[in-house]
């Protein structure tokens, strides 16, 4: 479930969110694609987990961006955020100036949980943009080793082709 491309004005809204602290930005961002997923899927999630960034980036911040937004998801679709299941677990290089290949390279095994997942229980994987789906991949795969056997992505934007 992808909401909109990455152009005027989300592209704006997302980077406030990112590095201007917009954290409202979060919940109208996140309630949209609530709403969103609701319309246009009968693949509704069991629960949902936003894909985690690095400590660096956190500490930087002072939270993750897709947490928040999955969180006030969770609150239109009435399911449970689970923040800690899945953890990134080395400090890969930025991706933003990376192209698809390098990206994938950058993230080999940067992503693990932090528990089996549950059986027969649709996850939903919530991230903020999807450029080149290597991050998602990425987390995908660590999923799906814990066990996961239905995960629905699920993204704001992702950047035109």
């Amino acid at each position: 479930m992808i909401c909109c491309d990455y152009s005027a004005p989300f592209d704006q809204w997302i980077t406030r969110l990112k590095y201007g602290k917009a954290h409202g930005m979060a919940k109208f961002l996140g309630h949209w694609l609530g709403l969103k997923t609701q319309e246009t899927t009968h693949l509704l999630p069991d629960l949902l987990i936003p894909v985690p960034c690095s400590n660096t980036k956190l500490k930087q911040r002072g939270y993750n961006q897709a947490a928040l937004i999955a969180r006030h998801a969770g609150r239109v679709l009435k399911r449970p955020v689970y923040t800690d299941w899945l953890i990134k677990t080395s400090e890969a290089s930025a991706q933003a100036e990376l192209g698809r290949e390098a990206r994938l390279q950058n993230l080999l095994g940067a992503f693990q949980t932090t528990r089996p997942m549950p059986s027969n229980t649709r996850i939903g994987l919530v991230d903020d943009v999807i450029t080149t789906g290597a991050t998602l991949q990425s987390c995908v795969a660590a999923l799906e080793k814990a066990g996961a056997d239905s995960i629905v992505l699920m993204a704001v934007c992702r950047t035109p082709e």
